[in-house]
This record gives structure tokens, sequence and C-alpha cells, in this order.
């Protein structure tokens, strides 16, 4: 091989490799130890295989010969051999991808001399990659969705996540384990399997239970994480593994299913029959998995604790514990349960009347502080518990417990306990009296209790005990300082109450119950402290609900910044894909176009069918850079870096230079062009962005005119210009005349029309940036019309975003 040809090849920057007629190689630059780490020494004589093991398939040494491409690449030389993607091997044993061109060396055809050079594709392969997974995730997410939304149960949902897995990743077998909460195991709930000859292994895994740290799902349970496994039959942890191998099984994947705050509902295992090699994408969709069957079933949780508290809250405005009424914070009562209107003797047709309110349920004596409670209701939302009365129908007056909490919506709910059974009953009756007061408490969903000076229960009654686990008068003789030594903030309350004080506190007990208690002193003929009365409402679930809604607001922010970040990550993405493909489409574009010359200077009658290719392939070429330029602008416009550069433009001048480039196509289409207007129409605009305004209406009228002619008429009115285009073709639905100027819609099928759906996108963006306004008038199978208007004067005298109809935009 002759010393020149090795200082050109050393002198350029591409990796090139000097080949023989037998494919060995002959030289090798530094580019190449870059590239692959192979140094010259250990590739000189050595067969091409040693690089690309696989050869280059599909290449062919044509005649002209022509040296590799370089910055001193010559025009009038013969193009460039086409590149071929080929799977080299590193020095170091691991794959790359390449593409490479084979071009004989000019001078060097009596030896056989070829030169190979190499063009590295590590970007295009993780681009390649992460669009693999995209899909695979949106597959998942489309299948998961649609199988969430059929079903209300646990075990349906976890069949139908496993079954999709199996259909989309090609999963033999899978199990969803559960976490039972009481027994602190996990238990299988279902298992999915798309080959029916897997018995043994169905039958061990359905008869297990398994204990945190228990096998690989045990251990899953605890790390609260995904184990990936190529191979479990070599799995010393995984305890089922002598039963894989017998039925085939080898590849696997455990994840964990969770809730938010962490909630653990069990685990999922998926196991194929051959190992498993893609790590990286089987634990980016296990944990997509795992997160969204754990919202599905949080969403199932709460809508059960939702119907729960529906069902209680019914039940007790249909017992006869409490009467219970509801009203607007203006104290009208809106509604009121069967218990109440027999306990103040009025009707439902009261109710409905109107008839009914504070003001005429409460005393005289009390009606001067009625103002005071409405301004605690409508300012905190909640009335504490009171001893009042109530007035019946006759005007007798009814002892009662009232208490209200708030609805919303200036909404109010009161229960009223009617105490009447508690008054002193005639001696002659004592055994009725204790009877009727025994029933009303024991059903009433309060704690009433009392104590004695020395803080010995005297009396201990009402439903709210069970919660406690314990029985009325259970603890009548006990000491309160014994009974809740444990609890220091309820002995603080005990020894204040004891010293005659009346208040209101709320104390949470060690074993979890949250109790609001209204302490009332006791004294004796002389007014000393006697003991003291307490009455106890269980709040714990109004506690929870208030941790659950911050927690649900903290869920929402939470996911509101996730899809600001999906959508920066989406437009990077768009910006970086679009940069990347621009570049070799803008090289092939000016090939094509040297092509297409040399083609129509030969005169030569057989070039003309290659002459018509080569157009064809120079109009997708320019659809592809159209489509490239979209996605660029769209970028610019989301990320805020759209500028304007103003200067005088005439409207009807750029309308000509624009229907002047379409000429060629439309011809080609059978589309007519046609321009009306008065004479020049000059305003203060950003030409390269107008132009593009025009170029993409006008594009859009062809594309779907089918042929038929195409008007367009320019003129001024005012200080504003008009813009009008028309086409006679397929027109728009009116549910999607508004929805067409959205990013990436459309309003027809992609695969007839093809395209990104942001051609009218960007035109909004840019009109308005420009301080004007588009809109459409069309109908199906009528054409469409799009109307824009500029003002003159530029940006600063932006026209209305609905432009007046005199403005000739109508």
């Amino acid at each position: 091989m002759d010393i020149d040809v090795r200082r050109v090849l050393d002198s350029l920057g591409d990796p090139l490799l000097a080949l023989d007629r037998s494919a060995r190689i002959l030289h090798a630059n530094a580019g190449m130890k870059e590239l692959l780490g192979w140094s010259r020494l250990e590739l000189l004589g050595r067969p091409l295989t040693l690089v690309i093991p696989g050869g280059l398939p599909n290449l062919r040494q044509e005649s002209p010969a022509a040296p590799p491409q370089s910055a001193g690449w010559e025009p009038h030389l013969p193009p460039p051999r086409p590149l071929v993607r080929v799977s080299a091997l590193r020095r170091d044993g691991r794959p790359r991808e390449v593409e490479v061109r084979l071009s004989p060396w000019p001078g060097g055809e009596a030896e056989g001399l070829s030169i190979l050079s190499f063009h590295p594709l590590d970007t295009q392969v993780e681009l390649e990659r992460h669009l693999r997974l995209c899909r695979r995730l949106n597959m998942m997410e489309a299948a998961l969705t649609q199988a969430f939304s059929q079903t209300s149960d646990e075990e349906d949902a976890a069949y139908a996540v496993l079954r999709a897995c199996g259909e989309l990743e090609g999963w033999t077998l899978g199990t969803y384990w559960r976490m039972e909460q009481g027994a602190n195991v996990l238990e299988p709930l279902t298992l999915w399997t798309a080959s029916p000859g897997l018995s043994d292994f169905t039958n061990v895994t359905m008869r297990r239970t398994l204990a945190p740290l228990e096998g690989l799902p045990g251990q899953t349970w605890t790390r609260r994480e995904p184990i990936w496994c190529r191979d479990v039959t070599r799995e010393a942890r995984f305890l089922r593994a002598d039963v894989a191998a017998r039925e085939g099984l080898h590849g696997a994947i455990f994840f964990p299913v969770m809730g938010s705050g962490g909630r653990m509902y069990g685990v999922v295992e998926l196991f194929s029959r051959a190992p498993r090699e893609e790590r990286e994408a089987d634990e980016a969709l296990a944990n997509a998995l795992g997160h969204r069957f754990g919202r599905f079933l949080d969403r199932l949780h709460h809508t059960e604790l939702e119907l729960t508290r529906d069902k209680a809250v019914r039940y007790l405005w249909e017992s006869d514990l409490l009467g219970l009424f509801v009203s607007d914070t203006r104290g009208r009562l809106l509604d009121a349960n069967a218990t109440l209107l027999r306990m103040l003797g009025y009707s439902r047709r009261d109710v409905r009347e109107g008839l009914l309110s504070w003001s005429t349920l409460l005393p005289p004596n009390q009606r001067i502080s009625l103002e005071g409670v409405l301004r605690r209701l409508r300012t905190d939302g909640v009335f504490h518990s009171v001893e009042s009365e109530l007035l019946r129908k006759n005007d007798n007056r009814v002892p009662v417990l009232l208490g209200s909490a708030s609805l919303g919506e200036e909404h109010v709910v009161t229960f009223a306990l009617d105490l009447s059974a508690w008054r002193p009953m005639e001696p002659t009756a004592p055994r009725e009296a204790d009877a009727r007061l025994h029933t009303l408490i024991s059903h009433a969903p309060v704690v009433l209790f009392a104590l004695d000076r020395d803080g010995n229960f005297t009396l201990s009654e009402g439903w709210g005990l069970e919660a406690l686990g314990l029985k009325p008068g259970q603890v009548v003789g006990m000491s309160a300082f014994e009974l809740y030594r444990a609890e220091a903030t309820t002995l603080t309350h005990v020894r204040r109450a004891l010293a005659g004080e009346d208040f209101f506190s709320v104390d949470a007990l060690s074993t979890g119950p949250i109790y609001e208690t209204h302490w009332v002193p006791l004294r004796d003929v002389e007014g000393r402290p006697a003991g003291t009365l307490g009455l106890s409402v269980d709040v714990t679930q109004r506690e929870r609900e208030a941790r659950w809604r911050t927690q649900l607001l903290a869920e929402a922010e939470e996911a509101r910044v996730e899809a600001e970040r999906a959508v920066r990550a989406r437009d990077e993405f768009l910006t970086i894909a679009s940069h990347e493909l621009k570049t070799p489409l803008t090289s092939l574009g000016l090939q094509l176009h040297t092509l297409l010359k040399r083609a129509r200077q030969s005169g030569r009658p057989e070039d003309s069918e290659t002459v018509q290719r080569l157009e064809k392939a120079q109009r997708q070429i320019q659809k592809l850079a159209r489509m490239m330029d979209e996605l660029l602008d769209v970028s610019r416009v989301t990320e805020g870096r759209l500028r304007l550069e103003l200067g005088e433009v005439d409207l009807m001048q750029l309308v000509r230079e624009v229907m002047e480039r379409f000429q060629e196509e439309s011809q080609r289409m059978g589309t007519r062009l046609t321009l009306r207007g008065e004479g020049p129409v000059v305003g203060r605009w950003d030409r390269p962005k107008l132009e593009q305004v025009v170029t993409n209406l006008v594009s859009n009228a062809m594309k779907y005119g089918a042929g038929a002619p195409v008007e367009i008429q320019v003129r001024s009115s005012g200080a504003l210009a008009l813009l009008e285009v028309t086409d006679h073709g397929i027109g728009i639905a009116p549910e999607d005349v508004e929805r067409i100027f959205g990013k990436f819609e459309r309003a027809v099928t992609v695969r007839k029309y093809g395209g990104f759906g942001l051609g009218l996108y960007i035109v909004r963006q840019l009109v308005e940036a420009l301080g004007g306004a588009v809109d459409v008038e069309s109908a199906p199978g009528r054409g469409s019309t799009f109307h824009l208007v500029l003002p003159l004067a530029g940006p600063e005298a932006r026209v209305p975003t609905q432009p007046p109809t005199d403005a000739g935009l109508h």
C-alpha cells in the first residue's frame, strides 16, 4: 500500500480502514482506536470480520472510484456510496452500532484497494431504545385503563394486570400476592398463565403463604422495590426453583403494588420461559405497573370508605337516636328527620313551606344569642355541643343537647338529643325513669360519664363505649387517675374539671381514638365542686378525614409537578429529535438537488424517468423538512423563545411569492391558485413568521382541497390587513372547528393525510404573536375559508381575540 495513501487516510478525522480484495485490513487511522479501541498494530493484516463479525451485507463496490467523504469533497466527483448500518465489535468485546460506507480508492483498482469509513450511531441507538420503552409503556397504560374501567374488584383488576403483562410483554405466568393486613402474610389472590401445562407450579404457588423476607416475593414486600432475575432456577432465594426448572420457567421479576402514603397492597410476580436480558426496561415497566395498580386500589379503597360513610350517615338520619336537621347559615331549616319532627310536633309540610327556622325553634330568652351562634357557624364551621331548649309547635319546651357542624356551601347540620327523660321524676315512678334514661343513653353515639370529687366514676353509659372496648357501667367505682394513668393529657383535663372548670377538650388516646369532651362541673348545696359530668363524642373519623384531605392536596400537587415535568421532557425530546433528524435531511436534500440538476442537464431521453423519480424524492424530503421545522417552531413557542424581527412588509407581494413557490405543486395536483387584491397592503410585521403563516394556510388548502380551486384574497380595512384563504374541499365538522387549532390536533385520519397536526397550531400562535387573530368558517363537503386579521401598525396595536364582523373576517 502506497505511503501517500496512508498519509491521506491519517489526515482525515473520520475512523477509516483500508482493505484489500480479500477484505483484510491494510491500514487503520487513529479514529479507529477512538471509536472501537483497536490500535493500528492489532488490526493490520487481520480480516474485516474481527471488527465487523457479521460482515458487510448488501454492499457492492461500483466501478467509478470515489475517495471517502471529507471536508475536501469536490462536487464534480461521484456521490458517496450509501451508508449501511452494522454492529461493530469493540476491543473489549462489547458491540457498538455504526454506519459504514465502502468506496474504492482512486487509482487502486489494480490492487483492489477499498476504503471503509465509520460513523457512530450512539445517539440514535439510545433514542430508539427510549422510543421502544415509551411505546411499551403507552400500550400497557392503555390496556390497564380499559381493564380498570370495567371492574371494581381487586381480584378482577389483578387478573387483568397479569393478563396484560402476558399478552403485551410475553410473560408466561403471573401471580398476585395480596398482603393480608391482620395476619401480616402474603397470600396468592389470583394467577394467570398462557400455558396450560404448568399445573405443578400453579398448585405449589396457590397453596403457599409467605412471611416478610420469605422467598423473593417476601423480600420484595420488605424491600419495597422490584427484584429482577435473569434465571430464577439459579437463584438460591427463590423457594420454588426446583418446580420452576421442571416446568421450564427461567426469567422472572417481582415488584410491589403500593398506594399513596406508602401503603402496601401486595406483590406481583411474572415468569417467562426464556431468561430475561433487558433488566432496565423490565424494571421500568414493573415500577410503572406497581404504581398504576396501587393508585387503582387506592381509589377502590376510598370508594368503599365513602360508601360505608354514606351508609352510616343515612342510617343515623333514618334512625330514632337523634333529632337531625339541615339549615343554611342564616338559620332557615331546609330539611329535618322524622325523629326531630316527632320531638317537636311538626310535620314534613311545615318544613317544605319554610315555617321552621332557628328563631322559631329557640325560646325568646335564647334568641338574643342566636346571631352569635350563626356567626360562629359561618366563620368557624362548628358550634360545640351545649345544653339548650327547643320550642315544640304547642310552645312547650324540650330540653336538648345541641351541636352543629358545617357541611360546606353555607349548609349546616345540627343534632338535638332529647334530655327531657333525664329530668327528676316523681318519687312514685323511679324505676320507670331509670329505664327511660338507660334506654336513651345506651342508644346515643356518645359516652356520658360522671366523676365524684375524688375522681371515681359514678356513671359510665353510652353507645360510644364499644369503641373503647368497654361495657356500660363497667368502670363505675374505678378511679379515673388509675384508668388513664398512661394518658397525661387526659389526666390534666380531669384535674381541671374536678377543680370546677367548665370547658371543652380534645383528647387523643394512645390506643388510637380521638374524643371531644364537654366537661360540666357538679356542685353541692354550698356551691363547692362535687365532681364533674362529661359528654364525649368520637371525632377520630373527622380528624382522619382532615389528614386525608391534606394528603390528597399533597398528591394533587405532586401530580401537577409530575405533569409539568412530563411536558418539559416531551418538548425537550421534540427539540432533540428534530435537530438530529434535520441534519441528515439537509445533506440528503443537497445530494438530491445535485443529482436532479445533472439529470436535467444531460438531455438524454432515458433520464426522463430518473428526473421524475428524483423530483418525487425531493418533494418527500421537503415535506419531511417542513415537519421538522414545525416541531422546532412548537418547541420555541412552548419555551417562550419566539422572537419577532419587525419591519415593513407588503402582504400582497408576500402572498404572490408564496403562490409562485407552490406553482409547480399546484399544477401537479391539478389545483388552480387565484389571488384577488386591491394593491399593496403594507404593515409592520415579521416577514419570515408571516410567510410561514401564509405558507401553512395555502398548503393546508391544497392538501384538503381535493384538487378544487384555491382562492386567496388580500385587502385592507382601516387599520387592519385582511387575508382570506378559501378551498372547496372536504370541509370541517362543526365540533372540530375550534379543536383543529390545538397542538397535535386534526379533523381527519393521519393515515390518509399524514402530518403532525401542528400547522394550524403554529399559524394561530404566530398570528397572535403578531397581534392578530385567525378563525375558520367551514361545513363538511363545502370547503373551508380561513380568515386572518393583522394590525397594520404591528403587534402593539393588538386586535381582539374574537375580531368584529365589520373587520371583514366574516
